[in-house]
């Protein structure tokens, strides 16, 4: 069983540290828009895998569906181990996990109303009418509502930070499995959808940074990672 006293602490500075570092890299560099023109053709004018039947039925709708009956199956799961006598699990790891896959894409798709942020397939750089705003820019209203910002999909995947969290003191190995994939799986989604034109690389590493921050706070809320220095 881990037990790092200063965990919390690491956790909180490896966070802001990370918030620093996107901000910095994307707002100030073209680095967005130098991975996207690989999936976009400038002799077509469009993202050439947009409406592609396999992106569109197996990665897009496919894969959502997928995560989504995962997730409800780690919670029947965890629900069910926690009643097992030789179970290592409480109540406050499992509702750390559980609330964590839902939570967390359901507060990404939130978010995505609330910061008005258009998919590359829009900007007028790739063949669409709005100009491109950076992440502390609007856009005017003329535009209407953008719905790109985080990357959505990519919640799918990376949602699964959560249950990396809430194992982390009990089964460290297991936890690190799950965190690898979760890391995997949301790469994978996120960037299916970069190449249909949906996001930037930045879209899905926010959206990596908001699910670890929220497993975090549910952590801290449910009592199960040490907070004394």
């Amino acid at each position: 069983m881990v037990n790092q006293p200063n965990y919390f602490w690491q956790q909180l500075k490896a966070i802001l540290f990370a918030a620093i570092v996107l901000i910095c890299v994307f707002e100030f560099s073209k680095i967005d828009f130098w991975i996207n023109d690989f999936f976009y053709s400038y002799e077509l004018k469009e993202f050439s895998l947009r409406n592609h039947p396999f992106m569109t039925q197996v990665m897009h709708h496919g894969m959502k569906t997928a995560m989504y009956v995962l997730g409800l199956g780690s919670v029947v799961v965890a629900i069910v181990q926690l009643k097992s006598r030789s179970s290592l699990l409480t109540a406050r790891h499992v509702w750390v996990g559980s609330l964590g896959v839902i939570i967390i894409p359901a507060l990404v798709a939130f978010l995505k109303h609330l910061t008005n942020k258009h998919c590359p397939w829009s900007l007028d750089v790739y063949g669409g009418s709005v100009p491109y705003a950076g992440l502390f820019e609007t856009h005017l209203s003329q535009f209407g509502s953008g719905q790109c910002f985080p990357a959505g999909h990519a919640a799918g995947g990376f949602m699964w930070f959560s249950w990396a969290v809430a194992l982390w003191f009990i089964y460290p190995k297991f936890a690190r499995a799950i965190l690898y994939l979760a890391i995997v799986l949301g790469l994978i989604l996120g960037i299916s959808r970069m190449m249909q034109g949906a996001h930037f690389f930045s879209h899905v590493l926010w959206t990596a940074w908001f699910s670890w921050a929220i497993s975090l706070v549910l952590a801290l809320i449910f009592k199960i990672i040490p907070v004394k220095q």
